[in-house]
């Protein structure tokens, strides 16, 4: 050990230069927090540390280097962030703590470890090395997320008993005097007025409280306090240090905060929930326990705005639950479903990865136990758990060779088994492993045979048992559409098990729509498809009561459905009548759903028409009108003279039919005019504007869907031009800002907030039709938000102008954009009118429609504006200047530069005229 005077005197030139070295890039930092000690402990101590014994120290030393050691951090504090010389030694100085506490626990060897409140969980590695954003990747924020490599942490709060604090005066060292030293001089540091002290200070005592060993109960509770306080502070860097060292704390503190009642933990998740900053989100996903109260706050984070923190959510925290089936199915299907159809595919790889590598250990390598876990016969499983095993066989090519189906496997299948088969198959099918495919397939014959296994022990098996076996034979059906039917031994084989399943009474509706799909790939062609359907329901028709007629009774209310044969005992007569047509509707439906050719070139479809489609239109019972309506809809979508006859029955249920069918009728009315066109469907109308009119009335329609359903379909036609009419246009404006009194109708904002910005930047036309009903359209919002109610809630009329300025911008248009295309088309002088026009009208009004108007002229692109229209506008200021003045004081200055800037643009034209 040095000689203690001539430590103390070297230490101003000595300390400096440790810092001065720790802070190089290539800085060992365990080498100088050795040096700093090899320092500290002569000043400190009067004679050399002995293991197991007390301390004997030296305070007025400890004074004078612990003073040299803070003056030299106190230079660190001022520096703001992301300097990486300062954040250098922050970490040095975490290092020297790190230190500080080994050698005190090395001298303690003989006493019982202190208790351990927190322990550091292994870290994965971490998500920024898979990231490409540099200003993600720096030194600071790599360290308050990848902390592999920092001991337990150990704050343990001493006892209130009075034998115990004297007991741990005994013990006390040099180390832990100077974390108490150090925390209180950081504690000051937290409420100071600059920013980067404060950041400094939280920065230090995240990285280093991993290294504080015990610390006295009241200087704990002083360092929770002020966290509590800056994880509210407005600086997010800040917030983010705090939130870092209370993350070391979540498992070792349950105790609330008086002050809003709230754990360390249930902090964490407000802040998780609400702040603002995507970084501080991150940091908390990395830190966290997943366990049942913290995993409804990482599901949500699967939704986060930032895709980074989107990756984390499956690298991090659900990557390490030990089992997933502690989320519920709620949870599990949404972070599977939001996950994998994320659109940034770097989340979609994150997810493949936690699947292929962490849950599918949870399930002992096996995918059919995978698939039981995830429960696929539960409703809208199976779609997600299709999109699972596609991402893991994705993920784990190296698997494909390892699968195989035998004669075993096929004679003992399960739910999941057969579920596997399908989704395995179809993924090489898709991917053209061809030789791999041909290994695994079934022979069509063998395949038959299994299917028609499965069918008889469906019909023989209890009722407990009947859904397994209906999603057996489902998969079966699907697998059959992979198979290849060159053979034709096997093509009819399949073909006339086909037909008897669907002439049985026990089909039901998911089984149907697989029969017919395959029915359509083992037919020669499509006529030779639909001459079959059309037989087959002949076939069944022939079950009818011959002396029934179908607008008989309005009791007529069975639907096809899976338990409907399988529930009841001998239906009546006319019961059984109605789900005998109701199946034939449904083949019909299902067909027509998969045919392309015209009436014209296949008249089989005539008689089906007249014999059984219409009669279900004109039947008195609701849900065969309703089947038939569809049925008569995708009858005129192939068919354009019959589409033109029947459009009139078309908006007759849509004004006079109950909400079900005019949702029905609506949506084919939708489809007729995307496929023929406007002018085509309203050929055969009386009145060419009925079609309009009956849109408008749906607009303005009590039922949200049916709302929805109109603004959604006047959308696309007006996208794809197929429809253009201002009149309709306004009306969806007007529904967007439309005042609402309980909630909003998601759908329709949602569906408008796309459509509004890419239509109006879509093309020159779009932008005109626009602008043509901007002023109407915000003089009645004006109108409306003068009128409000006061339960009434409504979006301020000045934020709308701004929304309407931005879509009649012409600089927005996405034309200009590629190789200045159409320069020629686009009227960059609109504005200049509506800035006119709004002025004139905000010269008469009052109030806040007359701030509002003055607010949009503001927001308009007028550099591009006539010579005409400008000398209008400057015309208007003045005279609005002269006879009503602006009383506003922002409003009043921002018009006095626009007045100046009008001038120079005249200026400007005048200059040109006069060169040329």
């Amino acid at each position: 050990m040095l000689a203690k005077e001539n430590v103390l005197n070297s230490l101003k030139t000595r300390v400096p230069e440790i810092f001065m070295e720790a802070q190089k890039p290539n800085a060992v930092l365990r080498k100088y927090s050795i040096n700093l000690t090899e320092l500290q402990f002569p000043c400190c101590l009067k004679s050399p540390a002995k293991k197991g014994e007390p301390q004997d120290i030296d305070y007025e030393g400890e004074a004078i280097f612990t003073k040299e050691v803070l003056r030299n951090i106190n230079k660190v504090l001022s520096i703001k962030k992301k300097e990486p010389h300062a954040d250098r030694i922050v970490r040095f100085i975490a290092s020297f703590l790190q230190y500080m506490q080994e050698f005190d626990n090395n001298l303690r060897a003989d006493e019982p470890e202190p208790q351990t409140s927190v322990t550091d969980k292994e870290r994965s590695e971490s998500i920024r090395d898979e990231s490409d954003e540099s200003d993600e990747s720096d030194e600071s924020d790599q360290s308050d997320i990848d902390r592999s490599k920092e001991p337990t942490i150990v704050i343990e709060s001493l006892s209130n008993s009075e034998g115990e604090e004297d007991q741990e005066e005994e013990y006390e060292t040099v180390g832990s005097r100077f974390v108490e030293i150090l925390l209180r001089h950081l504690l000051r540091g937290f409420t100071a007025k600059r920013s980067s002290v404060r950041l400094r200070c939280c920065q230090i005592v995240a990285l280093s409280i991993s290294s504080m060993g015990e610390i006295d109960e009241d200087l704990y509770q002083d360092l929770k306090a002020a966290l509590f306080e800056r994880i509210k502070d407005r600086e997010a860097q800040v917030r983010i240090q705090a939130v870092t060292a209370l993350c070391r704390l979540q498992g070792a503190d349950i105790d609330v905060d008086p002050a809003d009642g709230k754990t360390i933990l249930q902090k964490l998740m407000w802040i998780l929930q609400h702040d603002s900053s995507a970084e501080l989100r991150r940091v908390i996903l990395f830190n966290i326990d997943p366990n049942q109260e913290t995993l409804p706050f990482i599901v949500e984070r699967a939704r986060d705005l930032d895709p980074i923190n989107r990756r984390v959510v499956y690298l991090k925290p659900l990557s390490e639950i030990r089992d997933f089936r502690l989320l519920t199915s709620e949870q599990r299907n949404n972070v599977l479903k939001w996950g994998l159809n994320d659109r940034d595919p770097l989340v979609r790889k994150a997810v493949a990865k936690m699947l292929s590598t962490k849950w599918i250990q949870q399930a002992n390598n096996n995918l059919i136990e995978f698939l039981e876990r995830l429960e696929i016969m539960n409703p809208g499983i199976a779609d997600i758990a299709e999109s699972v095993l596609n991402a893991f066989f994705t993920e784990r090519m190296d698997i494909i060779n390892e699968i195989t189906f035998d004669a075993e496997f096929w004679k003992h299948l399960t739910p999941e088994s057969a579920f596997l088969a399908k989704v395995f198959i179809k993924f090489l099918q898709v991917n053209n492993m061809d030789e791999r495919l041909d290994e695994v397939l079934p022979e069509v014959i063998t395949h038959a045979a299994n299917l028609s296994y499965y069918t008889d022990i469906y019909h023989a098996t209890s009722l407990e048992d009947k859904p397994e076996y209906e999603f057996i034979i489902s998969q079966l059906l699907e697998t059959c559409m992979s198979l290849d039917y060159a053979d034709e031994v096997g093509r009819r084989k399949v073909f006339e098990l086909l037909r008897s399943i669907m002439v049985s009474n026990e089909v039901i509706d998911d089984h149907l729509t697989r029969i017919v799909r395959l029915f359509r790939v083992v037919s020669s062609d499509e006529r030779d498809f639909t001459r079959t359907m059309i037989e087959i329901i002949s076939d069944i028709q022939e079950q009818l009561n011959p002396f029934d007629v179908l607008d008989e009774s309005p009791l007529k209310r069975s639907r096809l459905d899976s338990e409907s044969s399988s529930q009841r005992s001998t239906p009546p007569a006319e019961s059984n009548d109605t789900h005998i047509r109701l199946k034939c509707l449904a083949i019909c439906k299902n067909m027509l759903e998969n045919s392309q050719e015209s009436f014209t070139k296949n008249s089989n479809l005539y008689g089906l028409l007249n014999d059984l489609i219409v009669p279900a239109v004109q039947n008195s019972d609701t849900q065969l009108r309703e089947v038939g309506l569809h049925c008569l809809g995708l009858c005129c979508t192939l068919d354009r003279e019959l589409a033109q006859h029947n459009t009139a029955l078309f908006i007759h249920c849509i004004k006079c039919g109950h909400d079900e069918l005019k949702i029905k009728a609506l949506m084919i009315l939708f489809d007729l005019l995307m496929t023929y066109g406007f002018q085509a469907v309203t050929e055969h109308l009386n009145n060419a504007d009925e079609i309009k009119e009956v849109l408008e009335y749906c607009l303005d329609d009590n039922n949200d869907e049916v709302q929805a359903l109109a603004a959604e379909g006047i959308a696309k036609l007006m996208l794809t031009k197929r429809l253009h009419d201002e009149s309709l246009l306004r009306l969806l404006v007007l529904l967007y800002f439309l005042p609402i009194t309980d909630q909003p109708n998601i759908k329709v904002q949602q569906c408008l907030s796309y459509f509004f910005p890419a239509y109006s930047f879509s093309s020159p036309e779009n932008q005109k039709t626009m602008a043509n009903i901007t002023m109407s359209a915000l003089t009645e919002v004006c109108n409306m938000h003068e009128d409000l109610k006061p339960y009434e809630t409504m979006i301020n009329p000045i934020q709308i102008s701004d929304m309407l300025a931005d879509w009649i911008d012409p600089r927005k248009l996405a034309k200009l954009h590629i190789e200045n295309l159409y320069d020629n088309e686009t009227d960059m002088s609109t504005p200049g009118e509506l800035a006119v026009d709004a002025l004139e009208i905000a010269f008469k009004a009052t109030g806040h429609k007359r701030k509002t108007l003055l607010h949009f002229v503001l927001k308009l692109y007028l550099d591009k504006a006539k010579k005409e229209e400008l000398q209008k506008i400057r015309d208007l200021i003045e005279k609005i200047n002269t006879e009503q003045p602006i009383k506003e004081a922002m409003t009043r200055n921002a018009y006095v530069k626009l007045l100046k800037k009008v001038n120079e643009l005249l200026e400007e034209d005048v200059n040109e005229t006069n060169e040329n």
